[in-house]
């Protein structure tokens, strides 16, 4: 009969494993954002309730996943990789989750869209957003992948390209969040004070969104190079 390895076992023996599993459930959450705003945007609540929903309980797998790598990556000195690194490396792949997380929650809780006018370039700056996300994962798993070869310097080389990527993405996000952010100004006197100031918010979070995805591109580099 097969016996499956305890998890302590699978992170010392593959421990990057292990955290391209946690960016993707991460990943998870970020990618039902669009839908998200696409379903408030057309004021269905209800549908958008429900993908809040979903988004939360993605979130919740993701820290599922973040708890057990804390409470059983190895001490030891046989690991592969830094522990610190790795845990770095969750802690700010958990945060794109829990942003995501966070923005739903906010728009939901108090009905929150944006003037319709300013949909087209909402929804390019959420999609640069996602993308951002994604191509951090990638390259999370081009470090899993690339530590099997034991990070020869082409291998580490790859990684540094698929970060520009990453970093292309969120200097991209950064421009279109400023640009929404004059367009809004514009239609603040449609709005009432206090939802301009959620919305400013909004756009915030969400743009921080590709700042971690950034960040977890650079502690991949990091490990790749270490």
């Amino acid at each position: 009969m097969d016996v499956k390895p305890a998890l302590s076992e699978v992170l010392s023996s593959s421990p990057l494993a292990i955290m391209e599993r946690h960016a993707e459930a991460c990943l998870n959450c970020v990618s039902r954002l669009e839908a998200y705003f696409e379903a408030a945007q057309s004021g269905q609540w209800k549908k958008a309730e429900k993908i809040q929903l979903e988004i939360a309980r993605l979130e919740g797998i993701a820290d599922d996943i973040k708890m057990d790598v804390r409470r059983n990556l190895p001490r030891g000195l046989w690991m592969s990789v830094s522990r610190a690194d790795l845990l770095e490396l969750v802690r700010v792949q958990d945060k794109m989750a829990n942003e995501t997380k966070d923005i739903a929650g906010l728009s939901l809780g108090r009905e929150l869209a944006f003037p319709q006018k300013l949909e087209k370039s909402l929804f390019k700056f959420i999609q640069t957003v996602q993308e951002a996300a994604e191509k951090a994962v990638h390259v999370v798993t081009a470090t899993r992948e690339l530590s099997r070869t034991a990070f020869g310097s082409r291998q580490a080389q790859a990684i540094v390209t698929k970060s520009m990527l990453v970093e292309k993405h969120e200097r991209r996000s950064d421009e279109l969040q400023s640009k929404l952010r004059a367009k809004l100004r514009v239609h603040e006197g449609d709005i009432s004070p206090v939802d301009a100031i959620f919305l400013y918010q909004l756009l915030t979070s969400i743009g921080e969104i590709a700042d971690h995805a950034e960040k977890v591109s650079h502690r991949a580099q990091i490990i790749a190079a270490s």
